[in-house]
């Protein structure tokens, strides 16, 4: 038996070559997205991390809950540190204002390790959700995710 051969890999190899490959797709995914599906998808992990925060929380996982609360306030920071506020105008103001809002909320829930206060928050990130789903996408420019701001969206993947 040639250890060698390319048959006769480990599984752990394969592992690894599969999440390899996984890693790529997932990058050449996200370079094709247009800035508002990249906002999309933010807002879908956003919702995603505070719903697997809240039920982490219910079964007292408070590890796990902390961690996804951790993922959708690093989510609320790259939305924030994202903002164009020179094309924006008052609705990068208010976006500003409601993510330090949400940001604020996810911590003192996660702290206080309130699920009820966790799912929330919801009701203002799944309209939000909703709401870039269905701007054009020459109109989502309140946000500017180009360059090291789309890479860090594919960090946040995890």
């Amino acid at each position: 038996m040639n250890p060698d051969h390319p048959m006769l890999s480990s599984g752990k190899e394969h592992a690894m070559g599969a999440a390899v490959a996984y890693s790529a797709y997932r990058r050449s995914e996200l370079d094709t997205l247009t800035p508002r599906d990249l906002l999309v998808k933010l807002f879908e992990g956003l919702e995603r991390f505070i719903e697997q925060g809240a039920l982490a929380t219910d079964n007292r996982a408070y590890e796990h809950a902390a961690r996804s609360c951790m993922r959708a306030r690093d989510i609320l920071f790259e939305l924030q540190s994202t903002l164009n506020f020179r094309e924006g105008g008052e609705i990068a103001q208010r976006l500003d204002a409601l993510y330090t809002f949400l940001t604020s909320e996810l911590i003192e829930a996660s702290l206080r390790q309130d699920a009820a206060r966790l799912r929330s928050l919801l009701r203002v990130v799944r309209p939000l959700t909703e709401a870039w789903r269905g701007i054009p996408d020459q109109h989502a420019r309140t946000s500017s995710l180009t360059g090291e701001a789309q890479r860090n969206v594919i960090n946040m993947r995890g």
